[in-house]
């Protein structure tokens, strides 16, 4: 089995004044080179995600419905991937609660609270474009444009990548992004001074699971 094994924990993730969004990993990675082809994403690819308030979180998982990516020598260089954001689910939730929840994340549920969250009608996919590949502070970081919204903005994060027969697994640690700048500003504070502890943190920890079959 060719790897490239990520063992960076702790990441950090911050915003510089240019709008964009970084994780660093605190302990090297260990590179294997050897991988090598363009990968078509398997269906079963998915985003999860954490969104936290004072009070309590919510988790659940967004599909990647489709994307390829080219790697040369265990190194990405290109790829694109497009997100389902009409397959946002709830995990934590059950019956009602999970469907009124999914729902507003998804602004179907009342036209005045479309754009509180994602508002599918109008924006039902995001896509994360790779530009880069490099390896900082002997971690291996994929560096890309992400677009959600309309907005797009850059995100860095460590990756590990399997190859076993022809079939790619690649996994993120968790990192977060700030979702402001993708224009999704509902419950934060930030915006907003007269929400007390009914704010939702600017910050969704996210976490990617890709896997892709050799073309």
């Amino acid at each position: 089995m060719k790897k490239i094994a990520l063992l960076g924990l702790g990441l950090l993730f911050f915003v510089s004044c240019k709008k964009e969004a970084e994780a660093e990993a605190t302990e090297p990675t260990v590179v294997e080179t050897g991988i090598n082809g363009t990968f078509k994403v398997d269906s079963t690819s998915t985003v999860s995600w954490v969104g936290s308030k004072p009070t309590g979180k919510h988790n659940g998982k967004i599909n990647i419905k489709d994307g390829e990516f080219t790697i040369a020598e265990g190194k990405i260089t290109e790829g694109k991937f497009v997100i389902d954001m009409s397959s946002i689910t709830v995990e934590d939730l059950e019956g009602e609660d999970k469907e009124n929840l999914e729902a507003h994340l998804k602004g179907s549920n009342k036209p005045e609270t479309a754009d509180h969250f994602f508002n599918i009608s109008k924006y039902p996919e995001a896509v994360f474009t790779v530009t880069g590949f490099m390896n900082e502070g002997g971690s291996d970081m994929v560096e890309g444009d992400l677009m959600i919204k309309d907005k797009t903005n850059k995100v860095k994060f460590p990756v590990s990548i399997t190859e076993n027969d022809g079939v790619i697994t690649m996994t993120s640690t968790e990192f977060k992004i700030n979702r402001t700048l993708w224009d999704v500003k509902y419950g934060s504070k930030s915006f907003f001074d007269d929400l007390g502890d009914k704010y939702i943190d600017d910050e969704i920890a996210i976490q990617i699971n890709v896997t892709a079959k050799k073309q």
